[in-house]
Parts: C-alpha cells; sequence; structure tokens
C-alpha cells in the first residue's frame, strides 16, 4: 500500500494522477451546474492523459452520484481552495479499489449514496479505478485522506441544514 506522508489541500498539491481525477469530478460538476456538457473537453482532457476509455466510467460514476444521492455531494468549483472530505471520499475509493479492494470503498461513498446507488457504483468504481491504472494514473491512499473521508458528516452544516428543511431532490446533487 503506498503512503504519502502529507495531506494536500489544494488541486495544485496533489500529484498528477490525483489532479486529474479531481479536477475530472470537478469539471463534469461545474458542467452539471451550468447545464452545459462536460464531454469534448473531459474527452480531450483524458485522451492526453492516456485513458481514453476513463471519461466512460466518470461519466457513469457521477450519473449514478447525482441519480443515486442521498445528500448534497460537496464537490468543489474549479477555482476553489481545499478538498472537501467528500472529494477526499471519492479519490480514496478509487485509491482502495486500485489497491484490489473495491469493497473498502462502499463505506465511504455510502456517506452520501443511497444503498442500491452504493452498490451499483461499486463496479463502476472498479472500472474507472482500472483505467486509470492501465494509463499508469496510481492513487495513492493516504492515511490522513482516510481519516477525514471516514468522519461522518453529520456535524457539517449542509446535512444539518438538510435535515431541517428536508432533502430536496430538485435542487442540485452537487455543491
Amino acid at each position: 500500500m503506498s503512503q504519502s506522508p502529507a495531506l494536500p489541500d489544494s488541486l495544485t498539491e496533489l500529484g498528477f494522477s490525483e489532479q486529474l481525477t479531481l479536477w475530472s469530478l470537478r469539471y463534469w460538476a461545474d458542467s452539471y451546474r451550468k447545464e452545459q456538457s462536460p464531454y469534448m473537453v473531459l474527452k480531450d482532457a483524458y485522451r492526453l492523459a492516456k485513458v481514453p476509455d476513463g471519461l466512460t466510467a466518470l461519466d457513469n460514476f457521477m450519473t449514478l452520484l447525482i441519480s443515486g444521492n442521498s445528500r448534497t455531494v460537496d464537490i468543489r468549483c474549479l477555482c476553489c481552495r481545499g478538498i472537501s472530505p467528500d472529494e477526499w471520499r471519492i479519490l480514496q475509493s478509487l485509491a482502495l479499489t486500485q489497491e484490489k479492494n473495491p469493497y473498502a470503498a462502499a463505506p465511504l461513498i455510502s456517506l452520501f449514496l443511497e444503498p442500491a446507488a452504493t452498490r451499483m457504483a461499486l463496479p463502476v468504481l472498479k472500472e474507472w479505478s482500472r483505467k486509470l491504472f492501465a494509463g499508469n494514473h496510481i492513487l495513492p491512499v493516504r492515511e490522513d485522506a482516510l481519516a477525514v473521508a471516514r468522519t461522518h458528516y453529520a456535524s457539517a452544516d449542509m446535512y444539518q441544514e438538510q435535515q431541517e428543511t428536508g432533502f430536496d431532490r430538485e435542487r442540485p446533487a452537487v455543491h
């Protein structure tokens, strides 16, 4: 299991494989919020990164995230500093899956996905991580990031607001 010493707090502090993955998540989510298509830019990015089939797996995961979420998922905009716990959950889920432990991802993604969506997302994560790995994009398992990712979301303001106002399926699923 590969480990990195310090927990980065911005996209630019990550290694290239993590940058590609996080940037892809953010670009897809940003395009979703703006009701624009992310596909041409992401297709080029994955082709240049030598992961030509990676876009399909990313899109499948994000589609599951949008349709099967149990709460708003904190995927930040492209220009935001910091990496949200939900973003770490996704990055670490992929890293654990690359380490041949796809079921270790379930507790992380189940914090924002419904149970059925979690079950459906595991093979999608496995496919996405396999395609990244085939392109030599190996995501590190970071113990500090896992500690952040395993922190229960219940104390976050967004969750509390949703509990008070009720979860609205019509609102965007990504923040």
